[in-house]
């Protein structure tokens, strides 16, 4: 029997994708990177909206509610809905994958990397002496007088001296960004059966775009409780706003800093620590399960044990010790191989269909062996390009081997606990080569690619690849097919990667980097990855031991806790707890996620599953009205060219 699938993407939803696409972020550029630095503000809570530090990006649910009303009133004209839902997820997840490209954590870091090395390059620090030659003139830009106006700004983009210094470069990291895209949405049509059918793991949240697109179990929009929930955060946010552009109102904020009450050793070896409550993210927590929710917070105290303990043995920062960041990325590669060792039966079944042997997935074969390719030829372009910059072999093996594993614990942990956030700052490959190998060990030409790749590598808060497998997860709940979602992540991907980029340069050369765009676009973007790679040459350094063990000892235990989960029913403690327990989201997100643990944790216990399933839409309603309010505030900012009020403050 021949099963119609439901098409997502039509000739309709991807013309409207596609020109949604630079217009979203442009938005994205200005809130994160124009609008918020040019501005500045009077107050923290203020000034740039940092929508990409989210694992859920509020302007993308803003624009979907916006074509979900635009439809609503095209079926009450004309009595038949302008999208239908597939439609309107399909476009969800184009400019989801778009805004995370151009998002604090790529093409926002790319992009002043480029010329900063040259521009900044002065006798007292060397860096010419240094490392000038072993920086790829076909990924960089040292023309001085072309990135004058890049950094002084009153100038354009559309010089035809500007536009041959820059288009090659910018073509260049195009198409890397571009492979690296492919390769992990290759890897997720491999991995999609076993997570979502076989283990069926929760995709929390893809619970808010199939619940404001009309869920089966959910009739969002006429249940009394969402709208409880959109008034309570939706009001907060709208007196916060008011109180911002007028100071005498005072500020709605939950928010106590705690770290200056310890002042008394061990007690002030927690360092900061702020209990904040932010409605969305209370809603957000309510929707995973109860054991990771608490696991977040258990944690996130339990690092700041681990640093007691060292104050009073007396090593507290003792060359890194406790090495809570190593233990970290110990814990992400222990879910990693966790997850690939789960699924070793379904990709033997895989790899035997590719070759054309029996196999339980035949009915998958073709598109297996289409994602398989796609990832071959993705690392072959790879191999081409660090190759032609220098690298060595094992330094790409090594260095990329690093990135996708840590893509696919991500991508694991959003399918698994959908938190709020996540990061891994200055975790990256890089980090943990030079860590296990020292400085000494490796030659300048790789040390200055690896830099050079720190455009995509500061953090994974807008990382890609969780958008993606999301999306075949909603595609896979509505009938849809596989290879239309797939061609339309690759749509939001290309137009995205594009977009950002013109847009960013465009407003570079406008208003210059250095002149009126004082932020983290210079300030850090540019400058971290290559003071550090100075102080890699400068001062070479061996392996460093207690790190490489702290990393080790972050697997293991992150594997106990795996068994341990498997053998005790009771077992609480999530492993993906203890890998985010560290993360800069973690350090304002935990009080959130405790408050919304307390609450599903005794609605279960007195209501039961019916009492919570009754309560969701109460938390998606806070969601929402924090992110619809919050977008109208940043909207109010770029229009009028002011800061407001921004509900994530962090």
């Amino acid at each position: 029997m021949t099963i119609n699938k439901k098409h997502g993407l039509t000739k309709r939803s991807g013309l409207i994708g596609v020109i949604l696409i630079p217009l979203v972020t442009y938005w994205v550029m200005r809130m994160e990177v124009m609008s918020g630095n040019v501005g500045g503000g009077g107050s923290s809570y203020g000034g740039a909206h940092y929508t990409t530090c989210l694992s859920i990006f509020f302007n993308v649910v803003f624009v979907t509610m916006l074509l979900i009303t635009f439809s609503y009133i095209w079926k009450r004209l004309f009595s038949k809905p302008f999208f239908s839902r597939e439609e309107i997820i399909t476009i969800y997840i184009m400019l989801s994958i778009s805004t995370g490209v151009a998002g604090t954590d790529m093409i926002q870091v790319l992009i002043p990397m480029l010329g900063h090395a040259f521009w900044f390059a002065t006798p007292e620090n060397e860096w010419e002496s240094y490392f000038h030659q072993y920086l790829p003139d076909w990924l960089t830009v040292s023309n001085k007088n072309v990135l004058r106006g890049f950094y002084d700004g009153e100038s354009t983009f559309y010089t035809m001296e500007n536009l041959k210094t820059w288009i090659f470069p910018l073509l260049n990291w195009s198409i890397l960004l571009m492979v690296l895209l492919l390769i992990m949405f290759c890897t997720n049509i491999l991995i999609k059966k076993q997570w979502i059918d076989k283990e069926r793991l929760t995709y929390p949240i893809t619970q808010i775009p199939m619940s404001i697109t009309g869920s089966v179990r959910i009739n969002l929009f006429i249940d009394k409780m969402f709208w409880i929930g959109f008034a309570i955060s939706g009001l907060i946010d709208i007196y916060n706003g008011i109180a911002y552009l007028l100071p005498s109102f005072p500020l709605f904020i939950i928010k106590y800093q705690l770290g200056g009450l310890f002042i008394a050793k061990p007690w002030n070896a927690i360092g900061w620590m702020t209990v904040a409550i932010f409605p969305f993210a209370v809603g957000l927590g309510y929707l995973i399960p109860v054991d990771l929710a608490f696991s977040c917070w258990f944690f996130f105290f339990f690092t700041k044990f681990q640093r007691m303990i060292a104050s009073i043995i007396g090593i507290q920062g003792y060359s890194g010790f406790p090495f809570i960041r190593e233990q970290s990325f110990g814990a992400y590669m222990g879910i990693c191989f966790f997850a690939i060792y789960v699924s070793r039966k379904h990709f033997g079944n895989i790899f035997r269909g590719i070759l054309g042997k029996k196999s339980d997935e035949k009915d998958e074969n073709k598109l297996y062996r289409l994602a398989f390719g796609g990832i071959i030829l993705g690392w072959l372009y790879i191999f081409a390009f660090c190759l032609i910059a220098g690298m060595s072999v094992w330094a790409i093996i090594g260095f990329f081997g690093i990135y996708f594993l840590l893509s696919l614990a991500i991508t694991r942990m959003r399918a698994e606990l959908g938190a709020p956030a996540h990061d891994l700052h200055m975790m990256d490959p890089s980090v943990v080569i030079t860590t296990t190998l020292g400085t000494r060990q490796i030659r300048p030409n790789n040390l200055s690619m690896f830099s050079l790749f720190y455009s995509f590598n500061r953090a994974y808060r807008s990382h890609p690849m969780p958008h993606s497998l999301e999306g075949f997860k909603m595609s896979d709940q509505l009938g849809m097919g596989d290879g239309r979602m797939f061609l339309a992540t690759i749509i939001g991907g290309f137009v995205g990667i594009i977009s950002a980029i013109w847009i960013l340069m465009d407003g570079f050369y406008r208003l210059g980097a250095s002149a009126k765009i004082s932020g983290y676009a210079v300030s850090a973007f540019g400058r971290e990855p290559f003071i550090r790679l100075q102080n890699w040459i400068f001062y070479p350094i061996g392996a460093n031991f207690p790190a490489i063990s702290a990393m080790v000892l972050g697997l293991i235990f992150t594997i106990v806790l795996l068994i341990l989960r498997s053998r005790l029913l009771w077992w609480n403690l999530h492993p993906l707890g203890y890998a985010f327990a560290d993360d800069y989201s973690m350090q304002w997100l935990w009080a959130s996620l405790m408050l919304s643990w307390l609450i599903k944790k005794n609605v279960l216990k007195y209501g039961g599953v019916r009492l919570y399933r009754q309560t969701i839409p109460l938390f998606i309603g806070l969601i929402l009205g924090e992110f619809i309010i919050g977008s109208i505030w940043s909207l109010i900012g770029i229009i009028l060219n002011i800061p407001t009020y921004a509900f994530k403050y962090w």
